[in-house]
């Protein structure tokens, strides 16, 4: 799909479908020509937010885009009513779709990435292909950078969904370091497990012994700047069924999205290329398959890490944390980054806290948080801070190990984050547990840009926060 900027008004002879934006109240119909102001009348359309009227206007067809009360008006409404008018238009058939933005800030940029991201279809594996026959996307706007860049970012989010939504015997570890390599300027180096035995590695190890499919660990360096990198680090659990901790049937069907903080770091790197940024970045990807078999690691086992931390294993379904602690370790030791962030779908116990509408955002370093808090307020990607103190590190203390890896259900979340700590030392770091956040659910906000399945979380985030001025 093809999203371009377009000078001047749009031409009815040019363009049959035109969404064009309206705000709640009379001023609308009142500027509304009488036939139209007829049809609005009759079918009840003021403008009200998240609504559209579709309807036919001389050669072309209208979607009027419902914004709400001007007042109350914000970016996430313009993305969800947007959304929904450009869905409804593509059920119609839509090839080439004619897009008014609003006025506000960035519009040009948040009307290319909407219309990006609500059209993403995973359809790679049905035999009747696309829903939706849109080709191009038209926007009126003289900010040709802004849809260049909105139109990057929407499609480097579709490339992470497309990636955490791959079947498990298909998006497996090799599949993540072939698609790393394809990415052009970026440095790609891949330990396996032969080089996690020799360099002391315990946590990927333990978790890949009985793993069919290779594991890796995928380290991606993107050289935009010539400063301190800032290091990604994302969990890459290609199927998870809990190992011999073995998860419930219904538990494990949806555990391929246990590779969505490996596919976000992906698209990131994948972001970072497409736009040149002129910033230092590190990914790194700790990627296997979680599962039973005569050779699986066991709980009881006690596992050594890369800085030679040793971990007590009460559960192998508390895996993520384990292949996170080596990753962390190896990434900051070799690197000497300036911040740290890891994205995980680590916790229940945080979807059980924040739902599907947050993630849960952990770590030492308070002037990062709330600089990923200033950058998630611009994004539909919420992130909300959860504790981190003594008692819950406390609570996953081990009589045989140094830590074990988990502390039981209170706080699970916490002691999660706790167990992670233990591998970053004084370097700035914050832990992301999008495991409410990264697929949907049915309590996930019901919103035409996000169709079922991955969301590609962190993408979005991670732009914004780049943007921003540290």
């Amino acid at each position: 799909m093809n999203i371009k900027a377009v000078q001047g008004e749009f031409k009815e002879s040019e363009h049959r479908y035109i969404l064009e934006p309206c705000f709640e109240g009379p001023e609308f119909l009142e500027k509304a020509s009488a036939n139209n102001r007829e049809l609005l009348e009759r079918m009840g359309f003021n403008g009200r937010e998240n609504t559209n009227a579709v309807i036919p206007s001389g050669q072309s067809i209208y979607a009027y885009v419902g914004l709400g009360k001007r007042e109350k008006f914000s970016t996430e409404i313009m993305r969800r009513s947007y959304s929904k008018a450009i869905m409804a238009v593509a059920k119609l058939g839509a090839k080439d779709i004619a897009i008014i933005p609003p006025p506000m800030d960035n519009s040009a940029f948040e009307t290319s990435y909407t219309a990006a991201i609500t059209l993403y279809e995973f359809d790679t594996y049905r035999s009747k292909k696309r829903k939706f026959s849109v080709e191009n996307i038209f926007i009126k706007t003289d900010d040709t950078n802004g849809v260049k860049e909105g139109s990057a970012v929407g499609e480097c989010t579709n490339f992470t969904r497309e990636m955490a939504n791959q079947p498990p015997s298909i998006g497996t570890p090799t599949l993540f370091e072939t698609k790393a390599k394809e990415i052009s300027g970026i440095k790609v180096t891949v330990l396996g497990r032969e080089d996690f035995i020799k360099l002391g590695m315990g946590g990927l190890e333990g978790v890949s012994r009985a793993a069919k499919e290779p594991a890796r660990m995928v380290i991606m360096e993107y050289t935009g700047s010539e400063e301190k990198p800032l290091l990604l680090v994302g969990k890459g659990i290609t199927f998870d069924s809990g190992g011999l901790s073995l998860k419930p049937p219904d538990g494990m069907v949806d555990m391929k999205f246990d590779k969505c903080g490996a596919a976000a770091v992906l698209g990131i790197m994948k972001l970072a290329s497409t736009l040149s940024l002129k910033r230092h970045l590190v990914g790194i990807m700790a990627l296997t398959e979680n599962l039973p078999g005569g050779n699986a690691y066991k709980p009881g086992d006690i596992l050594k890490h890369y800085n030679g931390k040793t971990s007590e294993i009460i559960s192998t379904d508390a895996e993520g944390r384990l292949v996170l602690s080596d990753s962390l370790a190896y990434g900051i030791e070799k690197y000497s980054p300036s911040r740290v962030l890891d994205f995980a779908t680590l916790t229940g116990a945080c979807v059980v806290a924040l739902g599907n509408i947050y993630a849960g955002m952990m770590g030492n370093d308070d002037t990062f948080m709330r600089e990923l808090v200033g950058a998630s307020q611009r994004t539909w990607e919420n992130v909300w801070r959860l504790p981190l103190d003594d008692d819950f590190k406390d609570q996953i203390s081990s009589k045989v190990a140094d830590i074990k890896n988990t502390g039981g259900r209170p706080g699970g979340a916490e002691t999660a984050a706790a167990f992670l700590s233990n591998f970053v030392g004084e370097t700035p770091w914050v832990h992301l547990d999008i495991a409410g956040t990264a697929w949907t659910e049915p309590t996930t906000p019901h919103v035409a840009y996000l169709p079922d399945g991955a969301t590609g979380f962190g993408v979005r985030l991670i732009y914004e926060y780049l943007n921003q001025k540290h």
